[in-house]
């Protein structure tokens, strides 16, 4: 098949998709409404610039749009996967070409659907796709909630490559060494980093031994060191900046439990390669993680923005370390199941060939 994919240049995973599917033999082309890295496929930038600025870069969009209709028309695709519902979902609209799938992410519905014009043009895109990807059952439902059948909605996450981020077997956690956090969000606002470092401020208060480590990088980096020096944190937080994935499992595996903050979410990539290393999750209860944990049986579930409440999920664990041993495999099991990569590209793969086919989803 010839798969055209449209989203905007820097969207992380926009490659592990470009990537599966050059291997798997398809004709891959990537139409990228702003400048981004060299993803290995034939590249058409259609937006304006060399550079693209967020708070300058809106008006383009509807010329972008114009030049993926007409780039579209002559590379004669089988099929068109926009990526983001809004700019890229808006862009497959213009470009009118069938069969057509939109992926849904999450803040670019979360969002959106708050807008009576996007709630409007949203529930127009949904309507005009063949198949609408959700990678989330929140995410799902708020499709619906728009008047769109769920008989059109496919709930399917990229997923993870589960054979490189493997289960291994950790040091029991005790009180006789730190208690070893990584946490792997982006430093964004929308990951609430500042809770964490409010909770671990807590903990030292009460005399509890960690090694925070943040994996990452993000606009907020000097914002939270500054605060990790205001807190007294010092000697107790570090931040390595971005670590590629491929080195990541190596990361994880030093560590004992994987904290997130996150204000909303899709679907968490980050919590699924922590929960198939073994790591112990301990994250805000928010429906894209509470539809994978079940709170003091496989993970942790802390209020959102409450740092008192993280500081007793944490020291819970802290006293109650037998819960980390239980979770681990079960964990494991789950991202496994429904969260491998291979095996949800194959389900998308196959969903692309009944919709070239002309057959119902």
């Amino acid at each position: 098949m010839r798969i055209c994919f449209i989203s905007l240049g820097t969207f992380t995973h926009i490659g592990s998709y470009l990537d599966y599917f050059k291997e798997a033999g398809h004709d891959v082309h990537f139409v990228s409404l702003s400048p981004g890295p060299q993803r290995g496929v034939p590249t058409y930038n259609v937006g304006l610039g060399r550079k693209y600025s967020e708070s300058e870069g809106k008006w383009k969009y509807p010329i972008s749009m114009l030049r993926a209709r007409r780039l579209i028309k002559k590379l004669r695709p089988d099929i068109v996967h926009a990526h983001y519902a809004t700019s890229c979902g808006l862009t497959a609209l213009v470009c009118g070409f069938h069969p057509a799938i939109v992926t849904v992410h999450g803040s670019d519905l979360t969002v959106g659907i708050k807008s009576r014009v996007w709630r409007l043009l949203l529930k127009r895109i949904f309507e005009y796709a063949d198949c609408v990807n959700a990678v989330s059952r929140n995410l799902h439902d708020k499709v619906v909630s728009l008047g769109i059948s769920p008989d059109k909605i496919e709930t399917l996450t990229l997923g993870i490559d589960t054979e490189r981020f493997s289960l291994i077997e950790r040091p029991a956690i005790n009180r006789s060494r730190p208690l070893r956090l990584v946490c792997t969000r982006r430093l964004e606002p929308v990951f609430d980093h500042r809770t964490i470092l409010d909770a671990l401020a807590l903990l030292k208060g009460k005399g509890i031994g960690f090694e925070m480590t943040f994996v990452g990088d993000g606009s907020l980096l000097g914002t939270l060191k500054q605060h990790v020096r205001q807190v007294g944190l010092d000697d107790s937080v570090s931040f390595t900046g971005r670590v590629n994935n491929d080195n990541l499992p190596e990361v994880l595996n030093r560590h004992d439990v994987y904290l997130s903050a996150s204000l909303w979410d899709g679907a968490s990539l980050s919590l699924f390669e922590a929960m198939a290393t073994g790591l112990f999750p301990i994250v805000s209860d928010i429906k894209a993680n509470s539809a994978w944990l079940s709170h003091n049986v496989d993970g942790l579930l802390h209020k959102v923005g409450d740092a008192d409440d993280l500081a007793k999920c944490i020291l819970r664990l802290h006293d109650h370390p037998q819960l980390a041993v239980d979770a681990a495999k079960c964990n494991r099991e789950k991202v496994v199941e429904s969260g491998d990569r291979k095996t949800n590209m194959k389900s998308l793969e196959r969903i692309y060939q009944k919709l070239v086919a002309g057959e119902e989803k």
